[in-house]
């Protein structure tokens, strides 16, 4: 009969500190990949959002009025129809955008924020007396590609931009 083999200690050791470091890397690689599908969804909602004010415009010449206005806000910008925001569309005649998009705050670290109370938000301003809006957001991540930077990025008509709006 052959005598058990022992283990010892130190390969103990060893085995646990393997199992470890690869439980660190796929949490790393979850939270990377967590992190990116949050700003897929961010940059999804500012374009929705785009679109939304460009149908606006065709109905009114203009875009809505606003200032540093939260969008999704409940109290205030919830729902956009044809007279503007609103905190909800139930005495709106036509709806634009039923449902506008907030921000998803999971991860951000609160450099855009606007309302009052100030909170991290989609932020909408409109400019030049209607001509123009601006919606300044936050990302996790910087997008080269789409010309986008980890952090203050703008949304203008037709374009999105590095940086805070100006």
């Amino acid at each position: 009969m052959d005598p058990q083999p022992k283990v010892s200690l130190v390969e103990i050791l060893v085995i646990v500190a393997i199992v470890a470091l690869v439980g660190t890397l796929a949490a790393v690689a979850v939270s990377a990949a967590r992190s990116k599908e949050r700003d897929a969804t961010r940059l999804s909602n500012v374009r929705q959002v785009q679109s939304a004010l460009e149908d606006y415009f065709n109905e009114n010449n203009a875009y809505p009025e606003g200032d540093k206005l939260p969008l999704g806000d409940s109290a205030q910008s919830a729902c956009l129809g044809i007279t503007g925001f609103h905190a909800d569309c139930s005495t709106e005649t036509a709806t634009i955008m039923r449902s506008v998009p907030r921000v998803y705050e999971s991860g951000l670290p609160g450099k855009v924020t606007c309302g009052n109370p100030a909170r991290k938000a989609f932020c909408y301003s409109v400019l030049n007396q209607g001509d123009a809006y601006a919606i300044q957001f936050e990302l996790e991540n910087s997008l080269p590609g789409a010309g986008l930077q980890k952090g203050v990025n703008c949304a203008v008509p037709g374009k999105m931009a590095a940086g805070a709006c100006q």
